[in-house]
């Protein structure tokens, strides 16, 4: 996606979706309209449960966009926090973890700093992970069950990955999947069922949402650990105030972004010409 920005001295057109995609009007308005009408979701005042409304739609609408359930899907401060939260839940039930190497540093250092073993995992020369390497390294079940990490889109190549094929062999082998699925949603189509997902990592920024908030969801029998305490918002996963505003705008980009998957899909001969 390509935007016209005014700038003092000369118009520009802005090329770093990758990075941040320009915010949707859509979402734009979501977090005007919970700006002006305030409210803390925690309170049970009118107000209060105006701004728990918000927040429990766009939970709906968030999920929707990934086919999870709404009721196995929190709000984060981004996908980073997400993949943190992931991986720090799932550190408790396995012996070891294995990053794909094209994995962005959101994942790759949260995987470093839970104190078991790391295995990078490699590529092949098309940008895609090595599935017949995965399989070899999960048969080596002395070492224990896994955690396996790859991304569904990558950031920098936009190499689709085989998520569904790695989760298979993951799951046969008793592990476990990590999908990073920040460049993907809202540009292709994304099911974590049928993905086979464990956890699933979003950010809302990269649809053309707010920055500063993002969400994981999480498949029937993972059992997510709160990285800290306090006062007992999200199921008591994710303590603190939630952010109103950007989780509504959050909400209004994936719901924006499902009904634009198929004029974004027109876009990839254009994209890729203009690539080429």
């Amino acid at each position: 996606m390509c935007s016209a920005f005014a700038h003092p001295s000369r118009p520009s057109v802005y090329l770093d979706a990758a990075a941040s995609m320009p915010i949707r009007p859509e979402a734009k308005d979501a977090v005007l309209r919970a700006l002006e009408e305030g409210g803390n979701a925690s309170s049970v005042h009118a107000s209060g449960r105006r701004a728990r409304d918000r927040i429990e739609t766009a939970r709906r609408d968030v999920a929707e966009l990934v086919g999870g359930s709404a009721q196995r899907l929190l709000f984060t401060s981004g996908a980073t926090e997400a993949s943190a939260l992931a991986l720090n839940s799932a550190a408790a039930v396995v012996s070891r973890l294995i990053v794909s190497e094209t994995e962005h540093d959101a994942v790759l250092e949260n995987a470093r700093h839970q104190g078991l073993p790391v295995e990078i995992w490699p590529v092949t020369p098309t940008g895609e992970a090595d599935l017949n390497w995965l399989e070899d390294r999960l048969a080596n079940e002395s070492a224990g069950r896994a955690l396996v990490c790859l991304m569904l889109a990558n950031n920098e190549t936009g190499v689709v990955q085989p998520v569904a094929e790695a989760a298979r062999l993951a799951h046969a082998r008793g592990g476990l999947i990590h999908v990073d699925a920040v460049q993907a949603a809202g540009k292709i189509a994304v099911d974590i069922e049928g993905l086979g997902a464990d956890t699933l990592a979003l950010s809302a920024h990269k649809l053309g949402g707010p920055q500063g908030v993002g969400a994981l969801v999480y498949a029937p029998g993972f059992k997510p650990e709160a990285l800290w305490s306090g006062g007992g918002q999200e199921l008591s996963l994710r303590s603190g105030t939630e952010n109103g505003p950007g989780i509504a705008g959050f909400g209004a980009a994936a719901s924006a972004s499902l009904a634009d998957l198929e004029a974004f899909a027109r876009q990839s001969e254009p994209r890729d010409a203009v690539e080429a």
